[in-house]
């Protein structure tokens, strides 16, 4: 549930473009709205976590906010000047990653405390809503061949890549289509990997009243989820990690200028964005 929340976030912080600002504002709000989605709090839980998610939005606006835009000026830097490597581009993941380490580091002392004291009842609550979300996945890519995959894969990136450059040319359609099929295959293990992680999740809830093992758990399953996954997977995914970041180099050498320009454009816009909404008390 709070992985959810934090991912929320994110995506409304990267992917809404010149929308980030309302979106941020109504930010309290659209937890909220997550939240209710898998449990249904009572009014002392209510009044606890809206404490939490005041002081979060404070701290994230202040702390928080100045990191993404400095990432986002790198990236920016890295894109316009072509210095972009698979390597530097595992450095961007890893930072991506830390933001997320940063924010549950803050919210767990005090979350944790509210996630410990819900009923049987509102425990399964939240994992019926879970475990019907994992198998909608399940019969989402049930049947799917490696060649469905690749399609689905190559119209997500495609359409992506328009919203940050305008319309792909099919050259940068042929290169998204390469590294799809060069791409090491993940799902299998990407979906026994989260049957394992719900799993864990299950047995922690059930124990939350013992702290420290619940507190532990909680740390693995939010900050080192990595842990439950097997080499194979781990390395395969590192792997298609630096692969993607080859095909956005061999991507940025494709664009126009006008595609160059859209994106500095959309990109400067959310800086500016970012900056704003860091300096605005």
């Amino acid at each position: 549930m709070s992985k959810k929340v934090i991912i929320l976030l994110l995506s409304c912080l990267f992917f809404v473009g010149c929308s980030t600002k309302i979106s941020y504002f109504f930010l309290d709000w659209a937890i909220e709205w997550e939240v209710e989605e898998y449990v249904e709090l009572t009014s002392d839980q209510q009044d606890k976590f809206d404490v939490i998610i005041e002081s979060f939005l404070v701290w994230h606006r202040q702390q928080e906010l100045p990191r993404y835009r400095d990432q986002l000026s790198l990236l920016s830097t890295l894109t316009n000047q072509q210095t972009m490597t698979p390597e530097l581009w595992l450095n961007q993941v890893s930072m991506a990653k830390a933001h997320w380490h940063r924010i549950f580091d803050f919210v767990m002392p005090d979350l944790l405390p509210i996630m410990a004291s819900l009923s049987d009842e509102q425990v399964n609550q939240a994992l019926v809503q879970l475990k019907k979300e994992q198998q909608e996945l399940i019969e989402e890519y049930a049947g799917k061949d490696q060649a469905e995959l690749i399609k689905d894969s190559d119209k997500r990136i495609t359409k992506q890549l328009s919203e940050w450059t305008g319309d792909a040319t099919y050259e940068q359609k042929s290169i998204i289509h390469q590294a799809n099929t060069e791409r090491l295959a993940t799902l299998d293990m990407w979906l026994e990997y989260r049957h394992e992680w719900l799993s864990q999740f299950e047995q922690a809830l059930k124990r939350r009243q013992q702290t420290d093992y619940f507190t532990q758990q909680m740390k693995l399953l939010m900050i080192s989820p990595d842990e439950l996954k097997s080499k194979v997977y781990r390395d395969n995914v590192d792997k298609n990690t630096r692969k993607f970041g080859s095909m956005l180099i061999a991507l940025n050498k494709t664009f126009s200028q006008k595609q160059r320009k859209h994106f500095d454009k959309k990109l400067t816009e959310l800086v500016k964005d970012l900056t704003e909404l860091h300096l605005d008390k």
